[in-house]
């Protein structure tokens, strides 16, 4: 079973913001042991065979990158990197106390798979620019193997959030770019707005990773999160997944004035 380690101290959480705001990334080594990385590498791999009988294709890259969509309620260590406290200390920071999740899945970067090609993500890919300044959004990667320049690990141009729009076609190739080399049960923490791409994986193993995305509370999450658990099996969960799911997140009723939640199936009067 996973151990959640304690959040980052507040000097580390500084750090932590400003590479965020200034540079774009920064990489905090060793956040879990091997040994979680390998439970839930291996889960994956077991959804990955799911997803393939009930003709399930999530592949592109020439079939050798896939992803795994909507993991939270497929396995229970998945609720708990979702909430890692490093990982909401973060957020929080960054993006408000009322941070919810946009999107949480499993990607896996394939033997011989060509490099992802330069992006920004979700909700920026969405907009228009220029972007709002400030962030609207940010992303977790857990490295689930150990990334090296050699298995495709991520890349990004460093201060390329700044530009406030996304990379013109080719615009990012011949760019200084900084690549997230480090062991396996690290986590790297992008800027939303940042341009980055998976590079090729010149191996013959693949490359797994975490991908979770975390939004202000007014950008609307890109999966489905509040139904991805049941009423039920959410009951005994802790308050911040419920938060990071958009369980907590209030509506208005017109009619009657009165504040309603999201539920597995609907809304609910609180």
């Amino acid at each position: 079973m996973l151990q959640i380690k304690s959040a980052l101290d507040s000097e580390r959480l500084d750090l932590v913001e400003r590479d965020l705001r200034e540079v774009g990334f920064h990489v905090i080594e060793n956040v879990i042991t091997d040994e979680e990385a390998d439970e839930a590498r291996e889960v994956i791999w077991k959804l990955i065979e799911e997803d393939i009988a009930n003709g399930h294709d999530h592949s592109y890259g020439d079939g050798k990158i896939r992803r795994v969509w909507a993991i939270v309620g497929k396995s229970p260590i998945f609720r708990y990197f979702i909430q890692h406290p490093t990982v909401v200390a973060v957020w929080k920071r960054m993006l408000g106390e009322d941070v919810i999740a946009s999107t949480f899945t499993a990607n896996i970067v394939g033997a011989g798979a060509p490099a992802g090609g330069w992006h920004i993500d979700y909700p920026y890919w969405a907009m228009q620019s220029p972007f709002p300044s400030g962030s609207l959004t940010g992303q977790t990667v857990w490295m689930l193997d150990d990334f090296t320049e050699e298995n495709g690990a991520t890349a990004c141009i460093p201060e390329s959030h700044k530009t406030l729009r996304r990379p013109e076609l080719g615009e990012a190739e011949g760019l200084e770019m900084s690549i997230a080399v480090a062991p396996k049960g690290s986590i790297m923490f992008t800027n939303g707005a940042i341009w980055h791409q998976s590079r090729p994986n010149l191996t013959d193993i693949p490359r797994v990773g975490l991908l979770g995305m975390y939004n202000r509370s007014v950008i609307y999450p890109q999966e489905d999160m509040p139904r991805q658990l049941t009423d039920e099996e959410l009951a005994g969960e802790s308050d911040v997944l419920k938060q990071l799911l958009g369980r907590s997140i209030q509506f208005r009723d017109p009619d009657h004035g009165q504040n309603w939640h999201r539920t597995d199936s609907g809304f609910r009067e609180i």
